[in-house]
């Protein structure tokens, strides 16, 4: 499809360049939820990114056109909403600007964060990232410095964090550098936390005015450090290809990722020897896997010229290894149906997921729960051994098995 995927229950969205499908777990199409532009009221033109809900709607940004002439919505709107079936929801404000709306994010309080090619959300001025409330209306109080380079600027990542901050990745200017900034953090307001260095970064491949060095992809780590992935070869003027480590205020970590990274491969087209990391994903045993355009990886002490494309990294010392290992004690054990977990002390849980005995996940708590302790009721699932994983503000998700007896 190529665009993100989302798991749902035990199904999944993906998402192609211009629309949303929802697809079944052996990669059927799930016929229930339509094809968007099977809805007479839709025309899918660019697709810039998407959000489901627990319920199974879907928000849906980029530029598209709508033709509900009953309740008004006609022309090229940039925000719209869709029912768990695919059509469009006609309960809802859909939202204009004057650029396509690329990237949304939810954060922990229910309000999203959007990057915008353009500089007005209904009817009012915007700036490359701005926020509106859980119903579509903009949040005034939210307003960032970001600015663009020339014409361009880009927001590939929005990492929001658990206390109303967000870390962005991608690369814009900012007033008074000339700097490419490639990763900002900023206070709940939208302003500049003061305590983060905004991230420069370069590439000497990038020589052509149509390219920049970009950051795509932003792994925050529990101990507030993070590592960065993109198209660059340089952070903070040092040599750093495509990955690197930055420390809790922004500086750069120097004591990983010092090699030579990713190396370049040769497009068919374009400026020659390209390469880039597009993300980094944890794995449930303390790895990591990476993937992008790339052939070659050197970590500084070997060189693994067969690498290429996707790679799993080992030995980063970032806890992530010894979280995942311990268990959570759920109660109580067996269960009929009422069931409740208590977090270590400093650990939210983001949503919740039962999976039975086959890996499916057959129930999804709403993404929004951010509590310590948990309570759920599952007295309509059957009889039988579950595991229950707890996806949390920071760090690897928790897993904990349990029994339901009738």
């Amino acid at each position: 499809m190529g665009q993100r995927i989302t798991r749902w229950n035990d199904q999944f969205y993906c998402a192609s360049t211009q629309t949303v499908r929802r697809l079944n777990m052996d990669g059927s199409v799930d016929q229930s939820f339509t094809h968007m532009n099977q809805c007479p009221l839709f025309g899918s033109l660019q697709g810039g990114d998407y959000h489901v809900f627990p319920d199974g709607r879907v928000l849906l940004v980029g530029t598209h056109s709508l033709y509900d002439t009953v309740r008004g919505y006609v022309g090229l709107y940039n925000l719209i909403w869709f029912t768990n079936t695919g059509y469009l929801d006609t309960t809802r404000v859909h939202r204009r600007g004057t650029g396509s709306i690329m990237r949304i994010q939810q954060q922990v309080d229910g309000h999203f964060l959007c990057h915008s090619t353009g500089n007005q959300y209904d009817g009012q001025p915007v700036t490359v990232v701005f926020r509106i409330d859980p119903d579509g209306n903009l949040d005034s109080g939210f307003s960032t410095s970001m600015t663009g380079l020339g014409n361009y600027r880009w927001v590939h990542d929005m990492e929001p964090l658990e206390d109303g901050r967000a870390l962005i990745g991608g690369f814009w200017g900012l007033t008074g550098t000339p700097d490419t900034i490639g990763v900002v953090r900023v206070l709940a307001d939208g302003s500049l936390d003061p305590t983060f260095d905004p991230v420069p970064i370069g590439d000497t491949y990038n020589e052509s005015p149509w390219y920049f060095p970009e950051v795509y992809d932003i792994l925050p780590l529990p101990d507030g450090r993070m590592i960065i992935t993109g198209d660059f070869d340089r952070v903070r003027g040092v040599p750093r290809g495509g990955i690197a480590m930055l420390n809790a205020d922004g500086s750069l970590n120097t004591e990983y990722f010092d090699g030579a990274a990713c190396g370049p491969y040769l497009p068919s087209t374009g400026p020659p020897a390209r390469r880039w990391i597009l993300g980094i994903v944890p794995a449930p045993d303390g790895s990591y896997y990476i993937h992008g355009a790339y052939r070659g990886y050197n970590d500084g002490t070997t060189n693994y010229p067969q690498q290429g494309f996707v790679s799993r990294l080992y030995g980063l010392d970032v806890g992530v290894r010894e979280e995942a290992t311990q268990p959570l004690q759920v109660q109580p054990n067996p269960t009929h149906g009422p069931l409740t977990v208590q977090l270590p002390s400093g650990a939210r849980a983001w949503r919740a997921e039962v999976l039975d005995a086959n890996g499916r996940v057959v129930y999804a708590a709403p993404e929004t729960t951010q509590a310590q302790r948990l309570a759920l009721d599952l007295g309509e699932l059957g009889q039988g051994a579950y595991v229950l994983r707890l996806h949390l503000s920071q760090g690897a998700p928790r897993n904990g098995r349990f029994v339901i007896m009738k």
